[in-house]
């Protein structure tokens, strides 16, 4: 009798972590941004303008994003986070180059 109750405290334990795990897991995927508003989130942190240059670099379940954007004679370099959150920002005037 005490072996079969240490058996279901098993797996009871096995079982609420991997409900932990699936539940940790829908979180993540439902917080992130795609591509659409991590553009918008960068084109409001530059006040808008045109966007021409972007990379996308893949970091585990989700993506970060770097924009490149021209609005009038200033240029933004912005970082976004998977979770859309602007992580740098950079700016300046004058001809816009990137690394």
């Amino acid at each position: 009798m005490k072996n079969m109750s240490v058996k279901k405290m098993a797996a009871m334990i096995v079982g609420a972590a991997a409900v932990l795990a699936v539940v940790a897991v829908a979180a993540v995927l439902a917080l992130r941004v795609d591509s659409a508003e991590a553009q918008q989130i960068a084109l409001d942190a530059a006040g808008g303008g045109e966007i021409v240059s972007q990379e996308v670099s893949s970091e585990g379940l989700w993506n970060e994003y770097s924009y490149g954007i021209v609005n009038g004679d200033t240029w933004y370099d912005i970082e976004i986070s998977g979770f859309g959150n602007v992580t740098e920002v950079e700016s300046g005037t004058g001809q816009y180059f990137r690394d």
